[in-house]
């Protein structure tokens, strides 16, 4: 699923940074195949989390979004990263790794499933380890 869409970019980041980050020439106009790699790239990361979480995005949340806005920021600033932009992304990756453990907080329409713990129901299994002999009486 894309999360989030280049107009998104435009939206939180302004057309101005953009261009400068992604027209490669002259910095003046938006160069929208280095733009959809950027996102491309941040949503494959974002997606390994979804899928660590165990379910299927159906409306990604506004957190989300925003933080795979961050992730694509960072990937088009490639060896010019500044000190914000750096920890905005580390804050998206430790989101989403407490994300995995709490799905809902990915999708507004989050209908799976919760224990009483915010933990998805469902059935684990364990493999049975033969007792040793030396442990029987």
């Amino acid at each position: 699923m894309q999360i989030i869409t280049i107009n998104d970019l435009i939206q939180r980041f302004g057309e101005q940074e953009l261009a400068e980050r992604s027209d490669r020439e002259y910095g003046t106009d938006i160069n929208q195949t280095v733009l959809q790699r950027a996102i491309d790239d941040a949503v494959a990361e974002a997606n390994s989390y979804v899928r660590a979480a165990g379910i299927v995005l159906h409306k990604p949340s506004v957190a989300l979004v925003g933080f795979v806005c961050d992730m694509a920021r960072y990937r088009l600033y490639d060896d010019a990263v500044t000190e914000i932009i750096d920890e905005r992304y580390k804050r998206a990756i430790a989101w989403l790794k407490e994300a995995v453990k709490s799905p809902q907080m990915l999708d507004d329409d989050f209908s799976g499933s919760l224990n009483d713990d915010n933990r998805l129901v469902g059935c684990a299994v364990i493999g049975n380890t033969p007792p040793k002999w030396s442990d029987m009486e």
